[in-house]
């Protein structure tokens, strides 16, 4: 940016972002103002737009200040996509821009009214979702609704456990129990489609560890829960062990 293009781009918009009133997903634009995914950097002539964790979400709004809002400086703006440029019409909003993440676009160029300065141009930058963390975190979404519905509760009595469920989705067949004390696996148990809890005596007083387990038809695992402590503990005055999870 010479001397001449900062002079008039300051009295058009401050800074380079300012000069932009919105930035958001194309689905945010009638929800308000919004920049909070474009950022400018005046010494590499450069705009970057950060897509939202959300990896399904490509398309973006960019809203340039018209002259009806700023100084009258600018005569056209246009971007650079598919190895032309082109004019962006401007509306009563101002030079709407769409950036695509899957049809980037790469440039946009300010064009300043009577050629009072060479014309403005912008590299614009993409930062992408990171699409692992966004899997990793839909996975984790879809395992907390199995585990939800799948509603474990656990009870004991002076030797004894029982461990409640249901089915976590409509593939549910059966349920397998791993119950483990100080790291070492005791027994495994099978519980049948239409039974929905289990009950395991016979144990002495300590602290127990189980793994529940339910598979579809076809033997796969829809629900592994991480290791669910309980303990048996000695009564002090009479009355029936209670359950610590």
């Amino acid at each position: 940016m010479d001397k001449y293009q900062k002079f008039l781009l300051d009295k058009y918009g401050d800074t380079l972002t300012r000069m932009f009133y919105r930035a958001c997903p194309v689905e945010q634009e009638e929800q308000g103002s919004s920049i909070q995914y474009l950022f400018s950097d005046e010494k590499t002539n450069s705009i970057t737009i950060k897509q939202d964790e959300d990896i399904n979400i490509t398309k973006y709004i960019l809203i340039l200040y018209g002259k009806a809002n700023r100084y009258d400086v600018l005569s056209k703006v246009s971007v650079y996509k598919n190895e032309q440029w082109k004019e962006i019409e401007l509306t009563h909003k101002g030079y709407r821009i769409i950036i695509d993440f899957n049809d980037k676009t790469e440039k946009i160029k300010l064009s300043f009214l009577n050629n009072l300065a060479d014309d403005y141009i912008l590299e614009i930058k993409y930062i992408e979702a990171d699409k692992e963390k966004y899997y990793a975190k839909k996975e984790q979404e879809r395992k907390d609704d199995l585990f939800k519905t799948a509603n474990i509760k656990v009870s004991t009595g002076a030797d004894l456990v029982n461990i409640y469920f249901q089915p976590c989705c409509d593939d549910y067949v059966r349920t397998e129990i791993v119950l483990y004390k100080e790291n070492i696996m005791l027994a495994k148990y099978k519980v049948d489609e239409e039974t929905y809890f289990k009950s395991i005596n016979g144990l002495a007083y300590g602290k127990y560890e189980f793994i529940l387990k339910q598979f579809d038809k076809d033997n796969n695992i829809i629900l592994e829960t991480d290791k669910i402590s309980f303990s048996l503990v000695k009564p002090d005055y009479g009355g029936k062990p209670t359950v610590i999870i």
